[in-house]
């Protein structure tokens, strides 16, 4: 019991966001902190929060392998030593959060992707389920073992338990990529969105056929049984296309009411696009934009409708914008700021999908953060609000920065993005360098939001979970 009240930190006085009223605070700017648990040192990733009446209020937190040690760390719920996976928090209190359920995985595999549905009606259960990235890595490509894993989460604080595995893509939709496709998944399982609305999980994940990871899209109506029903992917990542320049899809975004699934393509593409999905076994390309040179490495494209814009009048309106998110580079691990341009994030017109057009562009400015040690620059941007496409309804948005911590942006004006606040904690006694020969500094790895206007962000190198409130106009 002491154990887990050492783990949550309950918030400091809401009068003062700076460093002086918060000790885990290194700088904070209109950012409170609300809550704070230190997730038992796990690396973590991505954080998702979904909260409704029945079930109560949870933030669901995906963690890396134990790639500092190569060490299981001890689970004080079960007092044993356990591999990373996936951590269930409660959050009814968000200025104590609750650590009430670590699902480990196997020996040191990689679990950072993670997404849950409630109240499930396709399989006419009302259940609760989970899904998961599983990635073992260090074998070759030939010795990886990749899959996703589904478990019913209805019954939080004790084991939830795995129902089913995504491992296999069977069948041959029409949009096959021809005689040797299909089979185990290869290079990559990486992360996912599991739709509520039609129960389809679009995973960011490579199979034969391909010269890397796609979009592969299959069918969770039923859990149990999952099955595959068709892919998306960029021309050049077919086998024997032209056009391919190291790209690979690395993160699914879906608007169901508009058929739509935007992704944005790591490497040295640095490539967006958009699917429609009205027939999610023949996604077809809508559009695509090469941002290389000088951008590199998009991660997040969300879309926002705009009903105003400043210099247009009501004969150009509502406008459909991109706001596109970097993910700064692992290289930087090791030499933070030394590869070129640096990651950035961006809007981009895609009213008239045929010509998308980029229109502004924004980053931290560099001061002595290139020198801190860690990555340097944004991973994502909060695409998620309680478990559903963020809208962006306020037109602010939530970025983790890497060691510039978290930082909040205007978007009011698709041409002049604006910081409005940010807060960059103090690495904990728990936290590690990312990379050898580096300092120990916090690394701020993934944002997500609930239906009270709090974030969530997870530190990459095991100084826990934050929970954030922004405290300006």
């Amino acid at each position: 019991m002491l154990a887990a009240a050492a783990a949550c930190r309950a918030a400091p006085p809401p009068t003062d966001a700076g460093p002086a009223a918060d000790p885990l605070a290194e700088s904070a700017e209109q950012v409170r902190l609300v809550g704070h648990h230190d997730l038992q040192g796990r690396e973590s990733l991505v954080v998702t929060a979904l909260s409704d009446a029945a079930n109560g209020r949870w933030v669901y937190v995906g963690h890396h392998e134990s790639y500092w040690d190569g060490k299981p760390k001890m689970n004080d719920i079960t007092g044993g030593m356990e591999w990373n996976g996936t951590s269930i928090v409660d959050v009814a209190d968000p200025a104590r959060p609750r650590l009430v359920w670590h699902i480990p995985n196997d020996s040191n595999r990689n679990s950072r992707g993670v997404s849950v549905v409630y109240d499930y009606t396709f399989d006419g259960s009302g259940r609760d389920y989970l899904i998961r990235n599983s990635e073992a890595l260090t074998q070759g490509e030939t010795g990886n073992d990749l899959k996703y894993q589904i478990f019913d989460i209805t019954d939080r604080a004790t084991n939830p338990s795995a129902i089913s595995l995504v491992a296999e893509i069977t069948g041959t939709p029409p949009n096959s990529c021809g005689p040797g496709c299909g089979g185990r998944f290869r290079m990559r399982a990486h992360k996912g969105w599991w739709s509520q609305e039609t129960g389809y999980f679009y995973a960011a994940s490579g199979e034969p056929g391909f010269r890397n990871v796609v979009i592969q899209i299959f069918d969770l109506r039923n859990p149990r049984q999952p099955s595959f029903v068709g892919r998306a992917w960029l021309p050049g990542l077919k086998d024997g296309e032209p056009g391919y320049e190291g790209q690979y899809s690395h993160h699914p975004v879906v608007d169901e009411p508009q058929q739509r699934l935007y992704v944005g393509y790591r490497n040295a593409g640095g490539q967006i696009a958009s699917f429609d999905i009205s027939d999610p076994a023949r996604p077809r390309l809508v559009w695509s934009l090469d941002m290389n040179p000088p951008f590199r490495g998009p991660h997040t494209v969300s879309p926002i409708l705009y009903e105003q814009v400043p210099n247009f009048g009501p004969g150009a309106l509502p406008r459909t914008y991109a706001f596109v998110v970097d993910e700064a580079s692992g290289e930087a691990d090791t030499t933070p700021c030394a590869h070129g341009v640096r990651a950035a994030s961006y809007m981009v017109d895609i009213t008239t999908e045929a010509r998308p057009m980029p229109v502004s562009v924004w980053q931290v400015p560099v001061g002595d953060y290139c020198t801190r040690g860690g990555r340097f620059g944004p991973h994502q941007s909060a695409e998620t609000v309680n478990g559903r496409l963020n809208r962006f309804e306020n037109k602010v948005a939530w970025l983790a920065y890497f060691n510039a911590g978290v930082r909040v942006v205007d978007l009011s004006n698709p041409y002049s993005i604006r910081e409005i606040g940010h807060y960059i904690p103090k690495p904990n006694a728990n936290a590690h360098p990312i990379a050898m020969n580096q300092p120990v500094m916090i690394q701020m790895n993934d944002v997500d939001l609930d239906d009270r206007g709090l974030a969530y962000a997870s530190d990459r190198v095991g100084s826990g979970l934050y929970v954030l409130e922004y405290t300006g106009d």
